[in-house]
């Protein structure tokens, strides 16, 4: 006489499991795992295509407030002001022309320099364009 208990008995002791009908699982949290999976993998994907272009903005930000002094005191031209923004944006990895940087006042007062630019994102499905304009200010020193 064999029971239907004792033949569950026979393949836990085979497998070491009892039968996927027993334990009543269908696989759903598996399917659970696979997604939040995804989505981590692609939100950990948006932010190394998002961070480094913002990340790089504010080094440029923080190197434009740290130079204002030094280029008042030197009286630098809008040439060599020119060729040192450009140069630092360059080793930052922002792509830049000289049209994209306007020199307001340059003078004993002080000076005002905007930048604008844009960086495209890619993210293999869907492109994206964040515009920047970082600005350097010499009156931000004076208050």
């Amino acid at each position: 006489m064999n029971s239907p208990d004792k033949s569950l008995e026979t393949r836990s002791r085979e497998t070491g499991r009892l039968p996927v009908e027993v334990r009543g699982q269908r696989g759903g949290g598996t399917i659970r795992a696979l997604l939040w999976t995804a989505i981590l993998l692609a939100f950990v994907f948006v932010c190394y295509r998002v961070i480094p272009p913002y990340f790089a903005n504010y080094q440029l930000e923080d190197w434009l407030k740290t130079q204002i002094p030094f280029f008042m005191v030197n009286h630098t031209t809008d040439e060599a002001l020119y060729n040192s923004i450009i140069k630092e944006m360059h080793s930052e990895g922002i792509e830049v022309t000289k049209d994209n940087i306007k020199i307001v006042q340059n003078n004993s007062q002080g000076i005002n320099v905007q930048i604008s630019y844009d960086v495209k994102l890619d993210f293999l499905v869907y492109q994206a364009t964040v515009h920047f304009t970082p600005q350097m200010n010499s009156q931000a020193l004076v208050q």
